[in-house]
């Protein structure tokens, strides 16, 4: 039975160890897990008396990929305020399930719609979002899942919007970058980074008379920004201190062995530090050319939101995001976007293709960027196209370009 049915909250494994016990054991877990990791590469670098900087790192505001979120949500304007993006939630659920948590009973404690979850452009109020966080707490009786999971929930594949961030220069302009895409994936609580600091530093904004209810989100969103590290760097954080406005919810040593630094609470501002060596050294996945190509193919869906052709727009966003979690269906679009299968097709024609134009389109762009990121298989990238087999991805490809996949 679930912790978060159990009154007496009884342990879900590790021996049922509970309370500050259970976060113990993951602390450990964490610190071999960080032991078992392999250096990077070393970079050459060049140093001033204040930071240590690459050796040609270009302004990250020159490097804004994600420009068309301004088009997409107009300004902030179409978005309600406190709320977060249903993507990001289903991430959190995804990170949980790996974890060995029950998908279906996790949605169904927070009072989920799990046909939401699916639609990236859906919205839900910062209760629930909250919320979320303290069944995960309950469930896996761990008052620090939500830093586990912030951890474990990095981008891995062009379907999420994030991971495009990681072509950027340095880490710096990545975190800049990531930054950006908090408008679409959050507005309960207002990041920002501050890599003009000595040390650079992250920060986050939320309201004085709500701290503690907040505490979840805010340290998710600090572990996750200082994780970074592990998706462009392949190195732990390497963070100066960490302060935070409210107060701890367990041992601090526990976040301390968790961050890897100081960590002080009660304080005036929430403020992760980062140690300038790491911020400034250069991405080993900086591609300026496919980081210029991922941010263009979401342009177009943009404008067609601004022109009133919101349910072609949203079904491209929903049709990116979900090619490699489940397969491709208009019933389950439309069920996402809470309209009949039927009223959807008529929608999508009505505003200029049909649905199987549409979704032809969005793995053709994305095809594009997978091929030019090359890194993958192909039996991988037909999968993360949504393709039951090769064969169905090798006939697409050469209806796109009139050459097999074998042929880049």
């Amino acid at each position: 039975m679930p912790a978060w049915r159990n009154g007496n909250l009884v342990g879900r494994g590790a021996g049922g160890k509970l309370g500050k016990e259970r976060c113990e054991f993951h602390v450990a877990d964490l610190a071999r897990e960080n032991q078992s990791r392999k250096s990077p590469p070393k970079c050459r670098l060049r140093c001033n008396a204040l930071r240590v900087e690459p050796c040609a790192r270009a302004s990250w505001e020159e490097l804004s990929i994600y420009s068309w979120i301004d088009n997409l949500l107009q300004n902030g304007k179409v978005i309600a305020p406190e709320t977060m993006a249903g993507g990001l939630a289903a991430r959190i659920v995804r990170a949980a399930v790996a974890e060995g948590g029950n998908r279906q009973e996790i949605i169904a404690a927070t009072g989920l719609d799990d046909t939401r979850l699916r639609n990236p452009l859906s919205r839900i109020s910062a209760k629930v979002a909250l919320r979320l966080f303290k069944v995960l707490q309950a469930y896996f009786n761990d008052p620090a899942i939500h830093l586990r999971l912030g951890q474990q929930s990095g981008a891995q594949s062009f379907s999420d919007f994030g991971y495009a961030a990681r072509l950027q220069t340095d880490l710096a302009a990545v975190i800049h970058a990531r930054i950006q895409v908090q408008a679409l994936r959050q507005n309960i609580v207002r990041a920002a980074f501050h890599s003009d600091g000595n040390p650079p530093y992250f920060t986050c904004e939320y309201p004085a008379d709500r701290l503690q209810e907040y505490a979840n989100l805010v340290e998710f969103l600090a572990i996750s920004f200082a994780h970074l590290s592990w998706q462009v760097l392949d190195e732990a954080p390497l963070l100066a201190s960490a302060h935070f406005r409210h107060q701890p919810q367990f041992d601090t040593a526990i976040y301390e062995t968790i961050f890897g630094c100081p960590v002080r609470f009660g304080v005036r501002q929430t403020r992760i530090e980062i140690i300038g060596r790491q911020v400034f050294r250069p991405s080993p996945f900086a591609n300026q050319p496919l980081s210029y190509a991922a941010s263009q193919r979401y342009e177009e869906p943009a404008k067609w939101m601004v022109a009133g052709k919101r349910h072609l727009a949203s079904s491209y966003f929903y049709l990116a995001s979900e090619l490699d979690k489940s397969p491709p269906t208009l019933d389950r679009m439309a069920a996402s976007f809470g309209m009949s299968a039927r009223t959807l097709r008529r929608k999508l024609v009505d505003e200029g293709m049909s649905f199987r134009d549409l979704l032809d389109r969005v793995r053709r762009d994305m095809c594009k960027l997978y091929f030019m990121e090359d890194t993958r298989a192909l039996g991988e990238i037909a999968v993360l196209l949504g393709y039951s087999d090769l064969s169905a991805f090798t006939r697409a490809r050469k209806n796109w370009t009139g050459l097999p996949p074998s042929r880049r």
